[in-house]
């Protein structure tokens, strides 16, 4: 059995002849930047101000990138194969990738919380179980992840046995995803019992999110129509991302006067999320591709993308780290920044952690320990052989990232 038996036509020209994508690349990049931006603002702002939280309204659509791009790569890597992967090979190079990771992070983020002495030992280890079972913080995505590589046989088998009405099923997940998050945010306190259980655990349930994991296979299978249509009409995908930004505002503007509080008004769970992510996702496509088609693949622009991709899960596991570091120590009287405007404190907390974490995460990748506390070992340099001629040296293309 394999996670896809690939027809002769079952993967577009464009996922054949491509290795690696580096529009991806930057894709990966701006939802990590983002995700530290929203964790600097809500532990810098306070809950309930009107303006941080307009801006956390599009912030949030970082999680959903993160799923999107996570389905997106995983498409192309089983389509770019040209004999079918075993599932039971399939998960077993992937889980690893996460599951170490998941359990080593957790560990440090847990004996932070303790003091780093966990004491006593009965409430300290209920406090573990709790936070390996729904994850710690932030640490929930890669328990989504972990049932997205369980699920994703079929997520594939599903594309490619719906060719030819994939507009159907992208409606369909859409709809099912408008019910959904329409219900969360303006009927869960009716909803019946078993409901308002699902929605306590929503968000590390993978039904939370399975419009972004159709669209980022769907995105994947038509590629090259996909490509097409964002540089024959760039003018019609901005207008659009102007839109859907501006909308979702709106939407947040409309929640406050139905008497939301302003943290409920930016929440995750809505319908304006889906408009946020348009916003992003096409945004994002447009400027990697503009990039792609004006810098060369060795030049300055790409070499610093493709080393911030490098440590992008990194920092998604490592920042809060820093953070908290930051933050909830003396540091932050030592640096002055209560003494700053807010906005102020926001920005230079958001530089101070992005830094860090990016330094810790290339030191960790320098390390035995790379893969189990980065998820990758990308960071460390290979020896050239000395009998190699320099032009091959030159021209070998890097090993594209997991």
């Amino acid at each position: 059995m394999s996670v896809a038996a690939a027809a002769p036509d079952a993967a577009p020209t464009q996922q054949r002849r491509h290795g690696h994508l580096r529009q991806v690349d930057l894709i990966r990049i701006v939802p990590m930047i983002g995700v530290v931006a929203t964790h600097a603002l809500i532990f810098t702002q306070p809950v309930q101000s009107t303006g941080s939280n307009a801006v956390l309204m599009l912030l949030h659509a970082n999680r959903e990138i993160f799923f999107f791009v996570t389905a997106f790569v995983l498409y192309l890597s089983v389509a770019r194969r040209s004999e079918p992967e075993p599932i039971v090979r399939f998960w077993r190079r992937r889980y690893p990738l996460i599951v170490v990771p998941y359990l080593i992070w957790t560990l440090i983020y847990w004996l932070q919380s303790e003091g780093w002495v966990p004491w006593p030992p009965g409430p300290a280890l209920n406090l573990l179980g709790v936070d390996l079972a729904l994850g710690w913080f932030h640490l929930y995505f890669l328990l989504v992840t972990m049932q997205l590589y369980a699920v994703f046989p079929l997520l594939v088998w599903l594309v490619r046995r719906t060719r030819g009405h994939h507009w159907w099923l992208l409606g369909i997940s859409t709809a099912v995803q408008l019910v959904f998050t329409a219900q969360f945010q303006y009927g869960s306190a009716w909803a019946p019992w078993w409901l308002q259980t699902w929605f306590n655990y929503a968000q590390v349930e993978l039904t939370s999110y399975q419009l972004y994991f159709v669209l980022g296979a769907l995105a994947a299978d038509h590629l090259d129509e996909c490509l097409a249509w964002i540089r024959r009409h760039p003018r019609a995908a901005l207008a659009t991302v102007v839109a859907s930004a501006v909308g979702a505002e709106a939407w947040y503007v409309l929640n406050l006067a139905i008497g939301e509080r302003p943290d409920i008004a930016s929440g995750v769970f809505q319908p304006a999320s889906l408009l946020t992510v348009v916003a992003s996702v096409l945004g994002l496509a447009l400027l990697a591709d503009r990039l792609a088609l004006t810098h060369p693949a060795d030049g300055r622009v790409w070499r610093t993308v493709r080393a911030g991709a490098q440590t992008s899960f990194g920092v998604y596991l490592g920042h809060m780290l820093p953070l908290q570091l930051l933050l909830l120590t003396p540091l932050v009287t030592l640096l002055g920044l209560h003494a700053l405007p807010m906005a102020v404190q926001a920005a230079i907390v958001l530089g101070l952690v992005l830094a860090a974490t990016f330094a810790m995460v290339r030191l960790f990748q320098r390390t035995p320990l790379a893969v189990a506390l980065t998820g990758r070992d990308g960071g460390r340099p290979q020896r050239r052989r000395r009998a190699a001629p320099a032009t091959a040296a030159q021209g070998a293309a890097p090993a594209s990232g997991r």
